[in-house]
């Protein structure tokens, strides 16, 4: 090990160190203290990669957060990252004993800054739609800019749920229903399905640029008791994704501007994708304090496809001691196939 790496994780060693003596120092007596104890993840800061687990009181946590780097929870375990704006962002989960707690994306504050927004799109996803030797940006493309992540080999290998990978998308001028989502949002894609059969999904004519056979493959409808209540297919089948089912009920499309809501997808009637969708404001005012931390149900269907863990909510929340912002699914149930 290079000489410059081994003083990184020495000092790094020596403030993780601090920090676990910061624990003891707030509980001087463990065995006695009184109150619940909590999974923490400590960290002296976010730059030295070191973190470890650790159960302390909930005040003790409360304070490691507030003066370290450290988070509750189990410690992650990292997938993917790319750069995305000013910063980057990152597929993490976590999980103990092969059970799930968290599946997610973190990304620093500043990726919210330098995002392009001209083209719309990264092009990756066009089709020449009236023939001239051209492709408008604007019109012939979709998909925004996109960064696919994978979970860790790790998560994958030893938790018996069917999420695989993130695919985050950043469109600048939004999407399809005009005067709905086409607010600067963001897409973070949970995948069931693999990233070939995804890529796969080519671009065309039909619908939301989609190849014609490809649509009328995307288009074939879950069955009923698979199908999520409230859950409508409108169409909306887009090449390098599948299709968007979208909930009825949700506020935007009663009346309400849209913030943030929820979107599964599908393919070849199957459920493929959990989608929180977010705009760009709704992350900003997270990140200034002007909204809190939350996390909102997600809508079951009646029976799954396929046995595995699977949430039952997603969440949204700015870590302001490392000035992070984390979208996660969460409260997994194990289910079984029906």
């Amino acid at each position: 090990m290079p000489r410059r790496r081994i003083r990184t994780v020495a000092v790094a060693a020596a403030a993780a160190l601090a920090a676990l003596a910061l624990v003891v120092a707030l509980t001087p007596n463990p065995v006695s203290a009184r109150g619940p104890r909590v999974a923490v993840c400590v960290a002296p800061t976010v730059k030295s990669g070191v973190e470890f687990n650790a159960t302390v009181p909930k005040k003790a946590a409360d304070v490691l957060v507030r003066r370290t780097a450290s988070y509750l929870g189990v410690c992650a375990s990292y997938g993917e990252s790319s750069r995305m704006g000013n910063g980057t962002i990152r597929a993490f989960s976590q999980s103990r004993n092969g059970v799930p707690h968290t599946i997610g994306l973190v990304m620093g504050v500043n990726a919210l800054d330098g995002l392009p927004s001209h083209p719309p799109t990264a092009g990756l996803w066009c089709y020449d739609v009236n023939g001239d030797g051209v492709t408008d940006q604007h019109t012939e493309c979709t998909g925004g800019y996109e960064h696919p992540l994978r979970l860790s080999d790790e998560f994958r290998s030893r938790v018996n749920t069917p999420f695989q990978y993130v695919l985050m998308n950043w469109n600048p001028a939004g999407h399809l229903p005009e005067h709905i989502y086409d607010r600067p949002h963001f897409d973070v894609h949970f995948y069931m399905n693999s990233n070939e059969e995804r890529l796969a999904i080519r671009p065309g004519p039909c619908g939301m640029l989609v190849n014609c056979d490809d649509w009328e493959v995307g288009r074939q409808p879950v069955p009923a008791r698979y199908m999520p209540a409230d859950y409508s297919d409108f169409g909306a089948v887009e090449p390098g994704m599948g299709n968007h089912l979208i909930d009825l009920n949700g506020p935007e499309l009663n009346g309400q501007p849209f913030t943030h809501t929820f979107i599964y997808g599908s393919y070849a009637g199957r459920l493929t994708f959990y989608e929180p969708m977010v705009t760009q404001d709704w992350y900003q005012k997270l990140a200034s304090g002007a909204v809190s931390d939350g996390c909102f149900p997600i809508k079951q269907p009646q029976a799954w496809q396929t046995a595995g863990w699977y949430p039952t909510k997603y969440c949204l929340r700015h870590r302001e001691n490392r000035s992070e912002i984390v979208t996660t699914l969460e409260g997994f149930v194990l289910r079984s196939a029906g």
